[in-house]
């Protein structure tokens, strides 16, 4: 099977796209079915229909890049973040796009509480990180949108002027991609949102860093590859420096890297439309990093810009659900499986 029609949002291909209050598009994806004993797998080719409702902020300003943050539920969460938009006024910079995935809680209510644009997307499948910002980022292109922002939910802006001096440095760099340096919030910031001490991430998959000491440390620093003879990857992308100090020069930079977390994206709006955004059969991991080495393979490389400049982010939300359970599924697995399958011979040519 030929896998790279799968690969791209077919909805990028719509010239004539026009954003209404309600309309849907269907995406063909792909999916692991099983596994052979020669390594080799059977994939599913599923077709997803995404069923989606629009309410745009009365003052958009195409001049501006538009800030997406998809959500399902949790309510006072979105609350905190649009708080902090409001308090560093980022609304006045960026088109905000409340992405709504399926949500039971009324986040509508809350989005338009603040003054930001509303997408609901519903779907049959389940959570597709990839096509909630692909959806947002293709109405953003149709309202003459130059830039896009991939905002997740639990990151949070320090100061105003980082936020600016990273778009700045995007601009003046002619970076297509760009990201920046991320720490661990304060416990003052989590406690709002009753995460205690010790997060259930931190406890699970980072025990040695219990009582507090991972506070306000480095919780993305840039890129960094380890083998992983284990995993359907053969080298796996980790976050670099995780846990250092925010001062520590080999964070505390600017510089060219290999990928970026999907946490924090600036794209060249043109750049992510023509290279297909992000892989729509890439469900809930590895799709950022999959569009920046795309992006390494154009020619253009993504931007790390950590110099005196950072953003919080709560990693915790990302890795439970309200249930306390993993988010590890057969679509988690899938994801491994397929992006191994692209870029394992490659990786080790263009990183390793």
């Amino acid at each position: 099977m030929d896998l790279k029609p799968f690969f791209s949002c077919t909805l990028f291909e719509d010239i004539n796209f026009v954003p209404k209050p309600k309309f849907t598009i269907s995406q063909s994806e792909l999916r692991v079915k099983s596994s052979l004993n020669n390594q080799k797998y059977l994939f599913d080719k599923i077709e997803v229909e995404y069923r989606c409702e629009w309410i745009s902020k009365h003052d958009w300003k195409k001049n501006l890049p538009a800030i997406i943050i998809p959500i399902r539920d949790n309510v006072e969460l979105l609350k905190f973040t649009g708080a902090n938009f409001k308090e560093h006024r980022l609304d006045e910079i960026g088109n905000i796009i409340v992405v709504d995935d399926r949500s039971e809680e009324n986040i509508k209510e809350v989005a338009l509480e603040y003054d930001f644009s509303y997408l609901r997307v519903d779907n049959d499948k389940g959570f597709n990180f990839s096509m909630l910002n692909n959806i947002a980022a293709k109405v953003a292109h149709s309202l003459g949108c130059s830039e896009i922002v991939c905002w997740n939910s639990d990151l949070w802006c320090v100061d105003r002027e980082y936020f600016i001096e990273l778009l700045k440095r995007h601009k003046e760099s002619n970076s297509m991609i760009s990201g920046s340096k991320l720490l661990y919030p304060p416990l003052a910031m989590s406690k709002v949102l009753s995460a205690g001490e010790d997060t259930q991430n931190i406890k699970a998959h980072f025990s040695h860093m219990s009582g507090g000491k991972w506070r306000e440390t480095v919780q993305f620093g840039g890129d960094r590859w380890v083998r992983s003879p284990d995993s359907p990857i053969m080298v796996s992308p980790l976050h670099y420096m995780r846990f250092a100090k925010a001062t520590d020069s080999r964070v505390n930079c600017d510089r060219g890297a290999s990928f970026l977390t999907g946490a924090l994206h600036v794209w060249n709006l043109d750049f992510f439309i023509l290279a297909g955004g992000f892989n729509p059969s890439l469900s809930k991991n590895f799709q950022d990093v999959d569009l920046c080495l795309r992006s390494l393979e154009k020619g253009s490389c993504p931007m790390y810009f950590g110099k005196d400049i950072y953003f919080y982010h709560d990693e915790s939300f990302n890795f439970y659900n309200n249930s306390q359970e993993e988010k590890y599924d057969q679509q988690l697995y899938s994801d491994h499986v397929l992006f191994g399958k692209i870029w394992n011979d490659k990786i080790v040519r263009m990183v390793w």
